[in-house]
Parts: C-alpha cells; structure tokens; sequence
C-alpha cells in the first residue's frame, strides 16, 4: 500500500480530508414498497413470530448489516477514474456505497441491497463516498477517520490486515451503543457480519511474519471471539479470500488501461501488494494461500463444536468466493492502479455473495 499512503499523505489537508459525497436516500418502488433495488423477486410472507434461533433465520430477519475488512469491502477505487483524468481528489476516494458486502447505494448491485429487498428496515450499509481511510503498517490507523453518515457500519479501512480488526471493532461497538441509545436498534436485532480480510496480510507474507497465516489466524480468531463476547445475535459470515497474486499478472496486458497518466509508465498496481512484483514472491504467496482460508474456514468449524448459551444466537459461517481471477475482463478491475476490484467486480461479487 505504500502508494496510497504516499498520495493519502501528499493530500492530507483539511479541506480535503473532509471532502465527502454522500448519497441521497432514493429508492424504487416495488408493490407499493420501497426498496434500494428492484430484483423482481417475491416478498417473502411475514412470520407470525420474531425468529429466536441464529440456525432459523431468514432475510427478513436481519436489521443490521456490519462489515469488518479492507481496501476492498471499503469500495477503493471501485468507480475508476473521474473527471477523465488521474489527478483529482475523487481518484483517491472509497466507493462505499457499491461496496459488494456493505454497500447501500441506491440502484447497486450489492448484498445489503439485495438484502433490503426483504428486510425493508435494513441498516447498517454505507451510502456514498469518502477520501480514503488507510492503515499504515501492521497496526497504525489514524483515529478520526470514518466517516459515519457514509460508513454507518462498515468499519474496513483501506491497508487493513489481520491486526488491525479490533480498531474496527472499536468503531463498530461504539456506532452500535450509541444507536441501541437512540432507540433505533436493539442489541436483540439480528445482526449479519460480514469479514473479510487477508489480502493485505498475504501482500506481505515475503516480508512480515505478523502477517503469515499462523499469526492471521490468531488475530482473526481473537477478532471472532470478541465479536461473540460482546454482540449478541449475531450471524457471522467469514468471506474466504480472492487470489490477490494474480491481479497484476492479469492486467500486464492491458497497459494502455492500466497507464492513468498520458506520456507516463506510471501503473498503481506497481506500487501496492509489495509481495507480488517478482516470480519468487509470487511462489510464496501462491504456496501460502491456501494456509489463509483454511484457517478461516477453520475458525467456522470452531465454533460449530461450542455448545454455550450462546449457541441459538451467535454462529460463523465460512462462504469461499470462488473467483477466477484470470478469467476477469480487464474491465472487472480498476483503472486507477489495476489492482482493485471495478464496480462491475463489485456487482458480480454481491451476486456470489448472495
């Protein structure tokens, strides 16, 4: 991540760190109800009874949606260039509101959209954009960040890996009292949290041992726990990870869209991910891989054995994303540093995800 942390830096001044695009509340109207996106599907018939069991639990059930993660799940770049030019501010904005996993902008194609659909109370997904939110280093995140008329529940942060989870379960423990206060909510609302994290850490599996898949697996475990010691009802879903090492091997061909500025070599993806920039850091990364998402997939299976009073209201889930990522049009990513996911990547994912 050292290139946006180099731009995050050049362009850190007040006036545009506050820079902000929230988005309006419009909706579509489906059989007189309204709803972010019309999927042309069937309202499901009310229960007669609020479901009381984590393993009964229907789309209508969830009322809030969370999001811990990365780059990723905050929506980086996913809008692609602005302004037909590489040197705006917009460029270096998060697109959270057609974040695949937390997004809640109208009209996209994300899951709490398609999740809305059903739950017409839905809340919790991130409308609009903001300046990027970054974390340097294993475990340095700025505070005064998020922004939390846009993130609402989304606490990933662009750089995030592993270590940095409990910061944003700081975030969402707060946004969440201070809404059971409000009365908007209630700590008995059923709860989907969304997790998915890792690409940062395996980006720097050739150079940080705080970052191989046995620390990633502590840190994530630590992170699960937690979630289950201080929320209830909750339904977590664990989101394997994408094999991030074949991004920049995909786009090579395609320089003329991966080359932002006009009579410059210049390329993002050359300046994020430092691991995956030579054969032999690309070996490592392709042979760690699989150790990531067994060991998410592990954490699942660990917490299916606990038999606690927690049980009926607290479960994990493991949901592999089975992409191909050498299969993607070049289209799917980027074009503002051919390393993140586009908004069509974005809509294809919540589609998966779903």
């Amino acid at each position: 991540m050292s290139l946006l942390a180099y731009l995050y830096t050049l362009l850190l001044i007040p006036a545009v760190f506050t820079a902000t695009l929230p988005k309006k509340n419009t909706t579509d109207l489906y059989n007189g109800t309204e709803v972010p996106i019309d999927i042309g599907c069937p309202f499901l018939t009310p229960r007669t009874e609020a479901a009381t069991n984590v393993h009964d639990l229907r789309p209508d059930d969830i009322k809030l949606v969370i999001g811990l993660g990365d780059s990723v799940m905050a929506g980086f770049a996913a809008k692609g260039i602005q302004d037909e030019t590489f040197f705006t501010i917009k460029n270096l904005y998060e697109n959270r509101g057609i974040s695949f996993a937390m997004g809640g902008d109208p009209d996209a194609m994300t899951m709490p959209n398609i999740l809305n659909y059903y739950s017409h109370d839905l809340y919790g997904a991130s409308k609009g954009d903001h300046i990027i939110s970054i974390c340097f280093g294993n475990q340095i995140c700025p505070k005064g960040q998020y922004r939390p008329k846009i993130d609402v529940l989304n606490a990933a942060q662009s750089g995030a890996r592993s270590l940095n989870l409990f910061h944003q379960l700081d975030y969402i423990e707060d946004e969440l009292e201070e809404l059971y206060e409000s009365g908007l909510a209630s700590p008995t609302d059923w709860k989907l949290l969304t997790f998915f994290i890792g690409s940062n850490d395996i980006c720097h599996s050739c150079t940080e041992i705080t970052s191989l898949p046995p620390a990633f697996s502590v840190n994530a475990l630590a992170a699960v726990e937690r979630i289950r010691t201080s929320m209830s009802n909750v339904l977590v879903q664990i989101v394997g990870m994408m094999r991030v090492q074949d991004i920049v091997i995909q786009s090579s061909n395609y320089v003329a869209y991966c080359q932002p500025i006009k009579g410059s070599s210049f390329i993002g993806h050359d300046h994020e991910c430092e691991c995956s920039h030579s054969d032999t850091n690309r070996t490592i990364m392709s042979d760690v891989f699989p150790h990531y998402n067994t060991a998410l997939e592990g954490i699942a299976e660990h917490y299916k054995s606990i038999s606690d009073e927690t049980q009926s209201t607290f479960a994990v889930v493991y949901q592999p994303l089975l992409v191909d990522i050498m299969s993607f049009p070049i289209e799917a990513i980027s074009n503002i540093d051919c390393f993140h996911p586009s908004a069509l990547a974005h809509a294809w994912l919540s589609k998966m995800y779903w």
